[in-house]
This record gives C-alpha cells, sequence and structure tokens, in this order.
C-alpha cells in the first residue's frame, strides 16, 4: 500500500475533528468534501485597521481570489493577536465578507475582490500579530513549488493543497508613549501584468492616516502559521539566471523587476512597517500577485519630476505630468494618493489636461509628507503596461507673522501673531502647539531656500526658549542686561512634531547701563603663577542724579569652589571714565582651572551697588588624546559672542606656537600627528557685543594645554550581511573590513550572538585576522536551530597608553542581524506496525526546527492510547498503558509543535487522524 504523505498543516482536519470522534466515515467524507468546496483561490490580499476608541479596532481583510473557482468563502477565519495559546481553529472568530452585499465584487480578470470587516476590542497595551490563513493559492504560480497544479482548482488530490495563503499585520497599543496606530492604507490594487524581458514597476501607493515614517520591504509569501511558504522563491532567484533583479526602494516603495525571463504567475509579499518617534508601532504585509505573459510591448516613461515639494496653507500647488511612449502608444495618466482620497480638503487630478493641483488648508499640516503616485498605462494591442513616479508633498505649517522685539530695562519683550490655524485644532490639543524662540547677537540676513525649515545651525542663532500653547504669543527674555544688539527668530511646532519656515529676523538693541565685560583672557600659564588680563566698559547711562557721585569700581574674582573675592578697587571718580578699564590678576593657577570675574560700580557716600556687570570667565582649554591625533574643546562664560576661534600649536622640538586652524565650533581636531609625542596648544577666541558703544573685536586667550597622542580610538564598526540557509541548515556571516574605508589597523573581528529577539549579545568567537571577513555557523546540538542575532565588532592593534599598560580597542557593534528558522513539521496519516520493518513505527516526516512537541493519539471513545514529547515520536501501535498492539482502524490525534523561533518558542496547534493497518484485523474499528 502507498503510504500518503499528509501535512498536519492542512487546516481543514480541524473540521473533521467531531467526525473523527463519532467514527462516522460518513460524516468525515462529507467535511472533507465541504472543506475542498469552500477553499478559495486566493490571488492577493492584506489585513488593514483602524482605531476606534479606547483599545477597539476595526479590523479589514482584503483578499482577491479567482473569479471563476467554483468554491467560494463567505466568511474567513481570523486570528486577533490576542487568543489563548491553546485556542484551536474551530475556536476562532469570524469575519464575513461586507463588500458586494455580502458576495465579494467581480473586478475583471477573472478575480473577486472580498472585503471582511469586524471589531474587536483589546484588554490593554502590547503587540498583537493579526493574521489570516485560508487554504489555498490558486494554483499554477510559478515560484511557489515551481508551479506544480497537479489539480487543486477542480478538487483533484494534489500538493497545491499545501500552498495555503496567510497574510499578517502588526498592532502596537501604547497609548501612554506613542498613542494608538492606524494602519496604512493600500490605495493601488494588488494584481499587476508584465511582459517577458520588459522592466515592470509597481508601487502600492501606501497611505499613512497618522503621518508616520514608512519603511517599505520584500519578505517571503507565508503559508501555515504565517511561517515562510515552503517552495516559494524570489521571481528572481525562481529563474536561476543573473540576467534580472528584483528590488525595492525602502522610501518610496517602488518595486522594480528587471527584467521578468518566464512567463507565469508569480506571488511575492511587501512589508510596510511604520515608526513613528523611531519607534516600530505596526506592519502590514501584502500578498501580491503578478502576472507575466509573452508580448512585445514596451512600458512608457514618466518625465522626471522633483522627489520632493513644500507647500504653505492656502497655496496652490500646480504639478504638469507627461509622459512618452516608445512605440508611440497612446498613454493614460492616473494620480494615486491621500491628497485625492483621505484628507479634508483634498487634490485634483485632471486627467483631460494631466494637471494635479491641491490647495492644502491647516487640517493636512503634519511632520510626514504625503506621497503621491502617476502611473502612465500605454494602450497597445496586447498586454498594458505602466510606469510609476512617485512624489513627497510636504505641507508646512505657516510662519510666524508680525513678530516685534520692544526692548526695556535688562529685558526684551517679544510678541507675535498667533498662529492663524486655531480652529484646526481640537481644543484639548492646542497645548500641544508650541512656539520655538530663536537668538543671536546681530542680525544674519536669512532667508530660507524652498523646504529649509525651522532656524538652521549655520545661520548662528540658538534656541533659548519654547513658549507652549497656540494661543500664546509672547515672551520676554531677561538674559541681556547688557548693551548689544540681539535678533530673533519664531519657529511654529505642529504637536507631531511639524515645523514652520522661520519669521522674519526682529531686533533690539539694548542701552548700556551696566559695566560690560569685555576681557578675560590667559596672559601667562602657570599653575601658581599664572596672570589674566581683565577688561570691562563703562556703561553709557547711569541715574546721576539721584545717585551723584563720587563712585568706583570694584571688580570681584570668583574661585574654581565657588568663592567671591574683591581683588580690585579704583580711585574715586565724578564722571563715568572714557575707554575701558583693564587690570592685570597675577599668581593664579591658570593651567588647571578657569577664572571668572565681574565688576560692580558704586556710590561711595552710600557704599551701595548701583550696577553690576555679568560675570565672564577665561577661555579654558581641554585636551582628549586620540590615534595620531588630538582633539580641543573650549568653553568660555561670556556675554558677548564669539565668532572665530585660533587653533595654536607648538609641537616637539618647536619654541614657538604656529597657527594651525581656525573655526567657528566649540571644538578642533588636530590630525597627522605622532603617537606619544608631546604637544602644546593655546585657543584665541575672537568676538564681539555687536554694540558701537563698546570695543571690537574682542580677543581673549586660553590657557596653554599639553598631551600626548596615543590610540584610544576604536575601530569604526564593520557592517555585517547573512546569508542563510534553512533547509542545510547554516548562517553564512560576511562583513567589511573597516582597513578599506575608515582605519587600517583592524586585526581582528569578534562574534556576538543572541538567540531570540529579547536576548543579551554574548561574545561566541573571535576571527583573527582583518581580511578574514566570513564565519559560518553549522547547528551541531539537538535541537538544531540557526535562529538568533548576530553582530560583529572589529578590534585593533595593542596600544601603548600613558598608562605604561597595553591595550586594544574594540568597534561599536555593527548593524544586528537577525534570522529567523523556518520550522516543519509534518506526520504520516498510517502506519502498519506488522514488524516488516516497514512503517512499523510513527516518525515524522518532517521534523525541522522543533524544540518539542505533545501528541496524544486517542480512540473512537475518546480514550488516551498514547502520548509523547519527543519529535521523533517512534509509536509502535500499542497501547501506552497495556504495551499491547491496538486494533486495526482510525485513531485520532491532538498535537502542538513548539516550534524554535527568534521569538522564543512558539506553539503551533494542529489535529488529524491516523490509520493502523494491522493485516490479523481487517476491521475499522478501534478500542
Amino acid at each position: 500500500m502507498t503510504i500518503q504523505k499528509s501535512p498536519i498543516f492542512v487546516k481543514s482536519m480541524s473540521h473533521a475533528f467531531s467526525a473523527y470522534v463519532r467514527g462516522s466515515w460518513l460524516a468525515l467524507c462529507l467535511l472533507i468534501q465541504t472543506t475542498v468546496l469552500l477553499a478559495t483561490h486566493n490571488r492577493a490580499g492584506e489585513i488593514t485597521y483602524a482605531h476606534l476608541q479606547g483599545n477597539t479596532y476595526r479590523i479589514t481583510i482584503t483578499t482577491y481570489t479567482k473569479a471563476s473557482a467554483v468554491a467560494d468563502r463567505p466568511y474567513l477565519k481570523i486570528r486577533w493577536g490576542d487568543e489563548p495559546s491553546n485556542i484551536t481553529d474551530a475556536q476562532l472568530d469570524s469575519l464575513w465578507r461586507t463588500n458586494g452585499s455580502g458576495d465579494g465584487e467581480n473586478i475583471g480578470n477573472d478575480t473577486k475582490k472580498n472585503m471582511y470587516e469586524g471589531e474587536h476590542t483589546y484588554s490593554g497595551p502590547g503587540a498583537f500579530y493579526i493574521s489570516v490563513e485560508d487554504p489555498n493559492r490558486n494554483g499554477g504560480i510559478v515560484n511557489i513549488n515551481n508551479g506544480d497544479e497537479s489539480g487543486g482548482e477542480d478538487g483533484k488530490t494534489s500538493t497545491s493543497i499545501m500552498a495555503v495563503f496567510s497574510i499578517q499585520s502588526l498592532l502596537v497599543i501604547q497609548p501612554g508613549q506613542n498613542g494608538h496606530n492606524n494602519s496604512v492604507e493600500l490605495l493601488y490594487p494588488p494584481l499587476d501584468r508584465a511582459c517577458i524581458n520588459q522592466i515592470w514597476e509597481h508601487n502600492p501607493v501606501a497611505y499613512d492616516p497618522d503621518g508616520d515614517a514608512l519603511v517599505f520591504s520584500l519578505v517571503p509569501c507565508t503559508g501555515v502559521g504565517t511561517t515562510v511558504l515552503e517552495g516559494w522563491e524570489s521571481p528572481d532567484d525562481f529563474t536561476s539566471s543573473n540576467a534580472d533583479s528584483f528590488t525595492i526602494d525602502a522610501s518610496t516603495g517602488d518595486i522594480t523587476w528587471d527584467t521578468p525571463l518566464v512567463a507565469g504567475e508569480y506571488n511575492i509579499a511587501i512589508k510596510i512597517a511604520e515608526y513613528r518617534n523611531g519607534d516600530l508601532v505596526g506592519f502590514v504585509i501584502r500578498d501580491m500577485q503578478i502576472t507575466v505573459s509573452v508580448c512585445p510591448n514596451q512600458p512608457p516613461a514618466i518625465n522626471p519630476l522633483e522627489e520632493t515639494y513644500c507647500i504653505g496653507i492656502n497655496e496652490q500647488f500646480y504639478l504638469a505630468v507627461s509622459a512618452t511612449d516608445p512605440q508611440n502608444s497612446s498613454v493614460d495618466i492616473d494620480a494615486t494618493g491621500g491628497p485625492l482620497t483621505s484628507v479634508e480638503n483634498t487634490a485634483i487630478w485632471n486627467e483631460a489636461n494631466e494637471v494635479f493641483t491641491w490647495v492644502p488648508q491647516c487640517e493636512e499640516i503634519r511632520l510626514a509628507p504625503y506621497q503621491v503616485t502617476f502611473t502612465a498605462t500605454n494602450d497597445p494591442i496586447g498586454v498594458p503596461l505602466t510606469d510609476f513616479e512617485t512624489i513627497h508633498i510636504l505641507v508646512v505649517a505657516p510662519r510666524v507673522e508680525n513678530p516685534i522685539a520692544d526692548p526695556g530695562a535688562n529685558q526684551i519683550a517679544l510678541t507675535w501673531d498667533a498662529t492663524p490655524c486655531l480652529n484646526a485644532f481640537d481644543p484639548n490639543d492646542l497645548d500641544d502647539v508650541s512656539y520655538k524662540i530663536y537668538r543671536r547677537g546681530g542680525s544674519f540676513g536669512f532667508t530660507p531656500s524652498e523646504c529649509e525649515l525651522g532656524v538652521p545651525e549655520y545661520t548662528g542663532y540658538s534656541l533659548i526658549a519654547t513658549v507652549e500653547g497656540a494661543t500664546n504669543s509672547s515672551f520676554i527674555d531677561t538674559d541681556v542686561n547688557f548693551a548689544g544688539e540681539y535678533c530673533y527668530m519664531v519657529v511654529t511646532c505642529w504637536p507631531d512634531g511639524a515645523i514652520s519656515y522661520a519669521s522674519e529676523e526682529f531686533c533690539a538693541l539694548v542701552e548700556k547701563d551696566t559695566p560690560v565685560m569685555t576681557i578675560a583672557s590667559v596672559l601667562s600659564t602657570d599653575a601658581a603663577n599664572g596672570d589674566v588680563l581683565v577688561q570691562w566698559s563703562r556703561p553709557t547711562k547711569l541715574d546721576t542724579l539721584n545717585f551723584p557721585g563720587p563712585y568706583v569700581y570694584r571688580l570681584h574674582h570668583l574661585s574654581a569652589i565657588g568663592a567671591d573675592t574683591q581683588i580690585f578697587q579704583t580711585n574715586p571718580f565724578t564722571t563715568l571714565l572714557l575707554g575701558d578699564t583693564i587690570f592685570t590678576h597675577n599668581g593664579l593657577n591658570t593651567l588647571e582651572i578657569a577664572h571668572r570675574y565681574y565688576v560692580d560700580i558704586i556710590q561711595v557716600a552710600s557704599d551701595s551697588i548701583l550696577a553690576s556687570a555679568q560675570e565672564a570667565s577665561t577661555l579654558y582649554l581641554t585636551l582628549t588624546p586620540g590615534d595620531n591625533s588630538m582633539t580641543l574643546s573650549y568653553t568660555a562664560d561670556v556675554t558677548w559672542t564669539n565668532t572665530q576661534y585660533d587653533i595654536y600649536r607648538r609641537g616637539p622640538g618647536e619654541d614657538d606656537f604656529n597657527l594651525v586652524g581656525t573655526t567657528n565650533a566649540l571644538a578642533y581636531t588636530d590630525t597627522n600627528l605622532v603617537n606619544n609625542q608631546l604637544y602644546c596648544y593655546k585657543v584665541v577666541s575672537t568676538g564681539s557685543y555687536n554694540s558701537p558703544d563698546i570695543l571690537s573685536p574682542l580677543i581673549n586667550n586660553s590657557q596653554e594645554a599639553c598631551a600626548q597622542p596615543y590610540d584610544q580610538t576604536p575601530p569604526c564598526a564593520p557592517t555585517l550581511t547573512i546569508d542563510s540557509d534553512c533547509l542545510v541548515p547554516f548562517n553564512g556571516l560576511s562583513w567589511t573590513n573597516p582597513n578599506n574605508y575608515c582605519t587600517d589597523d583592524v586585526t581582528a573581528y569578534h562574534v556576538y550572538y543572541t538567540s531570540t529577539l529579547a536576548g543579551v549579545m554574548e561574545r561566541i568567537a573571535t576571527i583573527t585576522g582583518a581580511s578574514d571577513t566570513a564565519w559560518f555557523y553549522y547547528p551541531d546540538t539537538n535541537p538544531f536551530s540557526i535562529a538568533g542575532c548576530y553582530a560583529i565588532t572589529a578590534v585593533d592593534s595593542l596600544n601603548l597608553w600613558p598608562d605604561g599598560e597595553l591595550h586594544q580597542n574594540e568597534s561599536a557593534f555593527s548593524n544586528v542581524f537577525c534570522v529567523d528558522n523556518c520550522p516543519a513539521y509534518s506526520i504520516p496519516n498510517v502506519i502498519t506496525p506488522n514488524d516488516d520493518d516497514l512503517n512499523d513505527l510513527l516518525l515524522p516526516i518532517e521534523n525541522r526546527f522543533v524544540e518539542s512537541i505533545d501528541l496524544q493519539i486517542f480512540n473512537r471513545w475518546g480514550g488516551l492510547i498514547f502520548q509523547t514529547s519527543d519529535p521523533n515520536i517512534e509509536w509502535n501501535g500499542t497501547h501506552m498503558d497495556t504495551q499491547e498492539a491496538v486494533s486495526g482502524g482510525t485513531y485520532f490525534y491532538t498535537l502542538v509543535v513548539n516550534t524554535i523561533r527568534l521569538t522564543g518558542t512558539v506553539p503551533i496547534y494542529l489535529q488529524g487522524h491516523i490509520t493502523v493497518i494491522d493485516p490479523s484485523t481487517p476491521s475499522d474499528t478501534n478500542q
């Protein structure tokens, strides 16, 4: 007798469970027949979801099935992602078809579109994998089992029943962190046509109503348990030729097949992942079908468009789109995207004139740009082909209008008009709108270019405050108690992080009614006898009527521990002295600490302070040695604006300092040095108050600092890729050699690994030699598994450090690359325990990446006759209690297969029947 291989993944067996228990062969046959009739022939589909309220979501399953198939599916079983682990398929909830009055919708090309909808409330936050399985796909998919369709559509027995169709989406509920999520909406259908030897392009046209960042990738089609569908190959791998490639643009979703080589139907899967604040908040995996034909047509080409456009509210965005066709066929251009269908103020596509126009309003402002995809389809005799061009449109928040800076006593009052978009917000969200205030000394003359939002760093403006609340349109800058011109720009910030163009620059000049520190410069460097030059400018305005002279200046010094000491007092004077006052402070430790100063103007008669200058500190230099380099960082707490830093160096054997660099940054790296040689540096700053009443420029010196460069810089991280084969099994790791692009002293690599996503990386191997950039892992322990995440680090040669010890530097982790298993487990449906060494034992047909099982075999009355956790089973047809052979007949089983996955142990729940054939007992009953 031929023993038929019966994969336990066939879900139709679950419907026959009760028939096994009752022992009714007639009922079993009827149920199996019904299963075949209900089986849909799925071409494509996806699962999407929308947040309703609280933790309640509307789930929509969309499938595209072969219209000519006799069978149909009025409902589908769904896994919401929060079911108990031991739930059976029969216990899953059903979603009923809602479109076409419940009958689906014929859309041509032998295809029916089916939509199933339902609502589900989750108990709380979490990550929920929503999935649907349905046998089976339409037969003859050439990149699944090489197009084996020996039956299936006509109800014949075939391996096509193994080609289970499954789709999955991830819903992440994080109300306290990222809020509730709505999945992407895919606006272009998942069915397309291509021609042999012609480039094929496609885009799913994904619209995210939440404005999340989208990342597109190609993933394998899935079958049972949403695991990789056995026998599936990528279209370019199927041809086993290097002449074609199949790729996707991760940012736009544009898919390119260059070029199809074999005619037939292909299925692929596209994963669209959503990220918010850098966190994954969900994904949708679409399974789609491509029909490749032999046709002489060539695709049209859309004339190039800009990738990104920025548009303000109430501004009309106008874009003319055109295309050419190599055969001069007529070309129809269409537009698809969120602005045309899914926003409050929709765009218009004028198909006759091929013009896209949009006047967005406040409601359309968001951080993420809107994606619009234009499709150009030609009209030849035969198969039409399409070209895709995707653009991004960023709707920008309106800039702040009518800003005013009003100077006062040691402060400047800022006011501006509140955003004109107040009515676009829910009243509860108004506090989430904010205004960022930027300031600099003196005007820059900034005029933003297109899409140059906010205030760029190169303007010299610094963020000084954020005003919360859309209606709060004022700010008082009190950090201005010295003379100078202060200029401002204001940027509006939306709750999701969207920002406006900067406002126009607006400035104010503060009167100098206090002394102003102008110089705090190190003259000489020493641990005990250093010198600092201190200088200040007189106030230009003083109340001499109410506080008549004479006056004196008192200069104060603040030590590193904060002690305030008066170090100098001028002779009395009755009128404000012209020019600056200068004092040299001697006997200081200028080598190791910075020094701070301020000056008071005192009325002698009352010994009271009339005005005080803000503190100013010396410029303090810190050196950080590197590999053949030295990084200088320097700070000064001053009230003027430093715009330039000149770097001076005295190298080994040199007597004088020489200028080696100039920068406007607070750090500088000097390179091409010799390790373990002494280098000394000082920094000279140039600054100004941007005031006509104060000396300019202001020149200040740091102390001198010396150090030796040495190698404490780790190599840059390698880039890791993995070639994994589930069937061998093995993982082949390969990585880049940093010596080829960023360093020159890598000598070895460390391999790090964790078996699960939540695990901690541990070092498992070290590979010596910079050029040895590959490592292979073949599992040799039971249970075999290649699942896990890997990372590589690079280490350099031993280096002498100032502590006199040899050290080795290790890079940061490479990219973390994760690989999952492809579990498979199946058992036969017949054994013949007659000691002829043929099928005497129940053994698994497939046993791959399985940790353990829980197999229970029952007789017709529900009595347990055998149980094991061993994946090898090795049941010899005897009763586990009596060790006596069971009689010939049919027995049913329940089976939990604990598969080894990247996420940990994942159970699959299955059930089916086993026939024990005993030549001495021809009966079909069992004990």
